[in-house]
């Protein structure tokens, strides 16, 4: 096929939708509203002196007699001032200060207007993000395993989401990555036969065998082998310029030979594998009882891609296992004494032959100067000791003395002959079965009526919606053209498969305004819930004209909840991808590792599907009575008493498995503002910063973002002498009275969090470190002052105090999460109506103890879900 005739046709594919989506887009006729005059007047008695023509400050002018609520920007601009006013950052400190009169008249006509103009819906043109587009075609093609390169470019973020419309652009790498990855997928299903390779003879000397670490050693015109290990990439050998290129049987002649000698008679075995992590299927062995050359022939069956490793099965020396090579150690130095006292001397050998030539030039040295070597038997157990600490790197070096010496196995020639029965290929057996399941009764029909069939039933699943008779029409052009261009149906369906993959209709979501219909809302519940595309059930919903109703939507949504969304959400909702890349000082806790970082990952996710499956209340976020926690995380970061003794247990097996473990409510353990992943996301791995924890609760438990800091403010920088706390540091800062009015917010929030270390350990103190001969010593230094007051006035200590303020009024952290949800699942930030209508449904639950699944299937049934 002429792969750049097919780019350009996908080019012209897109674009064309492009333009057809943009030239019908909708004008929108202004219709400015005058202002009422007692709100002129409070404007221009607080706000116009900065907000005017002649001086804009922050590009925002308040001096205008009329608003446009149909423009977009007059609402953002007006809410933001409603924002600054209700919180008391606007009038600036050093300006005159709204009376409680204006202040009240001024929020009062805002929070009418935006109400009123606020739209409910408003998703931009929305594609598949990277999960969303690789759970679809795992799903259309049910490929499982299926993965994404990772040269797949990443999605942007926005409102801490990767599925916003807004942000989820179509760049050129974009473009093509999905020309690519449809390729790939096509060429899974509709690939042309392999053609047959013919057979052929293949002469392998002994210097083309592969040498990998000290695996082997080519000696005297043969390549030797005298390790035994399991590890194939350290004891065997291999053609460096064979590998079957077809699947068949394979005749092999190998010439090889032994040394004299042996307490076991030497085998030699062959094994047919593709690489070192594939799994052994085939294998050989045949004993060599002399020294002299012998010649093996054996048929062995190989796959395309596989080739022959030669191994020594009873080797003498096995390092892999140290347990055997600490035995098989003190068996050899106690026959030879003088190769443990040369092992002495030298100390710690080279890795390989240049390390073992140094013990050998010992050796010789010695019976040269006739002083034989001497060492006490305290000594040998030394150098055993030593030698199974570095098992490896000792092994690869011991292992020379066996090349040299014996015993080892000698190949000398292999002669391959094949493929003499070819066969078709197991990835073309897969391909074909993969074929017949996704075409079903229509496989290798070629006529106008089967492959319209098929496409009609393809196109629904990949468009997420019924297909019309001319869109499959299309489709079938598409691959009864090229038939004919290229003699291969293959080809044809190859070529119309790409093409579905690159249409708009696969790679984005709803379009235009109003109500979702039935597949547009099945759409968006499922890749809301499931990251992924609607099943079959969902679809027949929506077939009917059902789901829209009520207590089937709920009821589909509740099938449809499960892990994938306790671990999608949260994850993106509270920022912790950050944790993922992030490696603390190991100052703070040595030896960090994945399932350190594994556990405190699943523990979000645990924890935010027991209170959703449970349908807990959602103050259980916040001050649960439990917390899920590995072995490891237990003790080394909650400090937990039941799993103090995990270290003397060593069990690797179970220390990464979570665990339900009961807690205080109010206590510095359990819920979203005490968990490590939380703490260790908002800090660095060296410091803690208050600022940044401060502004994650505001935006992610409060829903009360502060606004973007001044430009050129400095950075709060770290103090490793422990002179000075934080909260000194941060004084100066507050010097400014621009700066305090939001640090009045920030700083309570983040200072009460100061207890917790960067990797979220509780502590009373910060550390101080010292550093002598090149040992680092850690001591208390300053006392940790967690201590603030919000600012309604409430006192806070510690984080018992927020977790109990936070219980009392639960309407701020409800909201938050509740619109978090929202922006998640519509791929918009929300307005000001939606907000209000947020507030009003919380308000209609029963008590303030409301409940996770409770509330979630709600905001599933509110207009806003429902509205494009």
């Amino acid at each position: 096929m002429d792969d750049m005739k097919n780019w350009s046709q996908q080019q012209r594919s897109l674009l064309t939708f492009f333009w057809s989506f943009f030239v019908l887009g909708i004008s929108v006729t202004s219709a400015a509203e005058d202002i009422p005059q007692p709100v002129q007047v409070v404007l221009q008695t607080y706000c116009t002196d900065c907000h005017s023509e002649d001086y804009a400050e922050g590009n925002l002018r308040l001096d205008g007699n009329n608003v446009d609520w149909s423009v977009p920007d007059s609402l953002v601009e007006w809410e933001k001032v409603l924002t600054m006013v209700s919180k008391r950052i606007m009038p600036p400190p050093e300006g005159t200060a709204l009376t409680p009169q204006d202040r009240e008249l001024l929020l009062s006509w805002l929070d009418q207007k935006l109400s009123q103009n606020s739209p409910v819906g408003g998703t931009p043109l929305r594609r598949l993000n990277r999960r969303e587009y690789r759970n679809s075609i795992a799903s259309l093609f049910d490929l499982e395993d299926f993965e994404l390169p990772n040269s797949f470019p990443r999605d942007n973020i926005q409102h801490g989401f990767d599925n916003q419309g807004d942000a989820l652009v179509i760049s050129p790498s974009h473009f093509e990555a999905f020309a690519e990855t449809a390729a790939v997928v096509a060429y899974a299903f509709f690939a042309p036969p392999r053609p047959i390779v013919p057979s052929r003879q293949y002469e392998v000397a002994a210097g083309d065998l592969t040498i990998s670490y000290s695996s082997a050693c080519y000696i005297d015109g043969a390549m030797r082998l005298a390790s035994s290990g399991k590890n194939t990439r350290r004891h065997a050998t291999w053609p460096s310029r064979f590998v079957a290129p077809q699947r068949g049987t394979y005749r092999v002649q190998v010439t090889a030979s032994s040394t004299e000698g042996c307490e076991k008679t030497p085998i030699l075995r062959i094994e047919a594998m593709r690489d070192f992590r594939d799994t052994l299927k085939e294998f050989h062995e045949f004993e060599l009882g002399h020294s002299e050359r012998s010649t093996v022939e054996f048929d062995i069956q190989l796959d395309r891609g596989e080739s022959l490793f030669f191994r020594y099965p009873n080797g003498p020396l096995n390092y892999d296992d140290k347990n055997i090579y600490q035995k098989f150690l003190a068996d050899l130095f106690q026959e030879d004494r003088q190769l443990a006292a040369a092992w002495a001397e030298v100390g710690t050998p080279a890795r390989g032959g240049s390390g073992w030539q140094r013990v050998r030039e010992v050796l010789e040295s010695a019976e040269m100067s006739g002083e034989p070597l001497t060492i006490e038997d305290a000594e040998v157990e030394k150098v055993i000791q030593k030698m199974a600490r570095n098992a490896v790197g000792s092994g690869e070096t011991l292992v020379y003395r066996f090349f040299e010496q014996g015993p080892y196995v000698a190949i000398h020639h292999v002669s391959i002959t094949g493929a003499l029965n070819p066969q078709t290929d197991r990835e073309d057996e897969q391909r074909e079965r993969r074929r017949m399941k996704l075409m079903g009764e229509f496989d290798g029909q070629t006529d106008r009526q089967s492959l319209e069939a098929f496409f009609t039933s393809f196109l629904r699943k990949a468009f997420r919606r019924p297909v019309s008779p001319a869109e499959a029409q299309e489709f079938v052009e598409i691959t009864l053209n090229e038939h004919a261009r290229s003699g291969s149906l293959r080809n044809g369906l190859h070529l119309a498969v790409r093409m579905a993959l690159i249409s708009p209709s696969f790679l984005y979501r709803s379009i235009g305004t109003g109500e979702l219909d039935d597949y547009e809302l099945a759409s968006r519940l499922s890749y809301f819930l499931t990251a992924g595309p609607p099943d079959e059930q969902l679809m027949k919903k929506a077939e009917t004209h059902v789901l829209r109703q009520r207590e089937v939507l709920l009821s589909e949504a509740e099938r449809l909840i499960d892990r994938r969304f306790a671990s999608d959400f949260p994850k993106q909702w509270l920022g912790l991808s950050a944790i993922e890349s992030l490696m603390p000082d190991n100052r703070l806790i040595r030896n960090f590792t994945k399932q350190h970082r594994g556990a405190m990952m699943e523990e979000v996710t645990e924890t935010f599907w027991w209170v959703l499956d449970n349908n807990l209340p959602v103050k259980d976020l916040i001050a649960p009575d439990f917390v899920f926690t590995s072995e490891l995380v237990a003790k080394e970061i909650y400090q937990l008493d039941e799993f103090a003794d995990v270290a003397s247990k060593k069990s690797k097996k179970n220390e990464s498995t979570l665990t339900r473990v009961t807690v205080p409510r109010l206590s510095n353990k359990g819920g979203l503002l005490c968990m490590p992943a939380v703490m260790m996301a908002t800090a660095n791995g060296v410091d803690t910063q208050p600022v940044l924890r401060g502004v994650w609760v505001l935006e992610n438990i409060l829903g009360s973002p502060p606004p973007d800091p001044p430009n050129a403010v400095p950075a709060l920088t770290p103090d490793t002498r422990g002179a000075n706390s934080p909260k000194e540091r941060l004084a100066a800062h507050m010097q400014e009275a621009s700066c305090a009015s939001c640090h009045r917010e920030i700083d309570p929030l983040g200072f009460v969090l100061e207890n917790f270390d960067p990797v979220g350990r509780w502590r009373t103190s910060y550390p101080v470190y010292t550093e002598t001969g090149g040992k680092v010593r850690t001591t208390n230094g300053l006392e940790v002052d967690a201590s603030g007051t919000l600012p309604d006035g409430s006192p806070l200590s510690n984080v018992s105090d927020l977790k109990e303020w936070l219980i009392e009024n639960p309407k701020p952290f409800t909201q938050c999460l509740s619109e978090k949800l929202l922006t998640y699942a519509t791929g918009r930030s929300l307005s000001y109506r939606e907000r209000t209508l947020v507030g009003e449904i919380i308000d209609q639950q029963e008590g303030e103890d409301v409940r996770l699944k409770t509330l979630l299937l709600e905001l599933i049934d509110s207009p806003i879900f429902r509205t494009k």
